[in-house]
């Protein structure tokens, strides 16, 4: 028994080394975006912090590289690293490789440096620090193998166009038996720079009384030019959602209660000029149907035991009518 417990013990060790992620490459980069306007003409300057969460000293290797917005959820798609033009030409470093040691932070400074003929509106960019000089950065992630990005998001001030639609907003299904109710704002940007759509997503009951405002934009998410963008957003009272089964979903449907049918309207401003864009309706019913049961259950059930009762004293006062006699 000592003896299987001591190969226990020297085998845990060795089991955990292989099928533990090793943590030797872990880069840790702040911040994670960067939104700035800049005029042309114009340097701005800024820092980079790269922290080493791993166990040994590596080096990190700077490169820039333009992507385009590429689905409804904020992808990127990265151009051709070996095209340097744009907002990558304009980053200047002091250094582009850094040595760090294991736990280590090291501060990065750059400066953009936007010429005077630079063209007005969105240019977006990453700046990536990878262990390998060569690797290649194709992808849709800021996060590729051991390259790890900052999402640069700089508008160059000028004339620049500020356009919006609503493509659509929808909650994502009909009937809900409890919250969250998810609903979706999809924003197109016909402009030329991105820009962060704010307002109130506003839930009403069949009175139309207020029962819910929420955040049209909870994530703060930008919408890039040429690009359509999706918000979600909920209308929750509880995030603590039970698993699958008829009592866990009595249990959702209590905490997060609602019943009859409600009404989102959703109103949302962009741009520099807090444009208004036509506010949007959609409607949805909670119906919960587990929690109904069950009362009209306890209704029939209360009903019978009050039929029961009732005869058991009418029969009780004829028995006692029967014996006077």
């Amino acid at each position: 028994m000592k003896t299987a417990k001591l190969i226990l013990l020297l085998i845990l060790p060795l089991v955990s080394w292989f099928l533990l992620p090793p943590r030797a490459n872990a880069l840790t980069v702040s911040p994670v975006l960067v939104n700035q306007d800049i005029a042309p003409g114009t340097r701005a300057n800024g820092k980079m912090l790269i922290i080493n969460d791993g166990t040994q000293t590596q080096t990190y290797y700077v490169s820039v590289q333009s992507f385009v917005p590429i689905g409804e959820e904020g992808e990127q798609q990265y151009l051709d690293e070996n095209i340097v033009s744009g907002l990558p030409s304009w980053f200047r470093f002091a250094q582009t490789t850094y040595t760090v040691g294991p736990l280590e932070t090291v501060e990065v400074p750059y400066s953009i440096a936007v010429p005077q003929n630079g063209e007005p509106g969105g240019h977006y960019a990453t700046v990536f620090f990878s262990t390998n000089p060569n690797e290649a950065s194709q992808g849709t992630s800021i996060n590729i193998a051991a390259k790890t990005g900052i999402l640069y998001l700089i508008n160059v001030s000028g004339n620049v166009k500020e356009m919006a639609d609503i493509e659509s907003f929808r909650v994502n299904q009909n009937i809900f038996s409890h919250l969250p109710a998810m609903m979706s704002l999809r924003i197109r940007n016909t402009g030329s720079v991105h820009f962060i759509p704010v307002g109130t997503l506003t839930v009403r009951n069949i009175f139309g009384g207020i029962v819910a405002r929420v955040p049209t934009n909870p994530k703060k998410s930008a919408v890039l030019p040429n690009s359509i963008r999706r918000l979600d957003t909920w209308w929750t009272k509880s995030e603590i959602i039970e698993t699958e089964g008829f009592f866990a979903g009595v249990i959702n449907e209590w905490r997060n209660f609602a019943i009859g049918r409600y009404t989102a309207t959703v109103d949302v401003k962009y741009g520099s000029l807090n444009t208004s864009l036509p506010a949007q309706v959609a409607t949805f019913w909670v119906i919960p149907w587990r929690l109904i049961t069950i009362f009209f259950a306890l209704a029939i059930l209360l009903i019978v035991l009050m039929k029961l009762y009732n005869k058991m004293i009418v029969s009780s006062a004829l028995k006692r009518s029967s014996k006077k006699k």
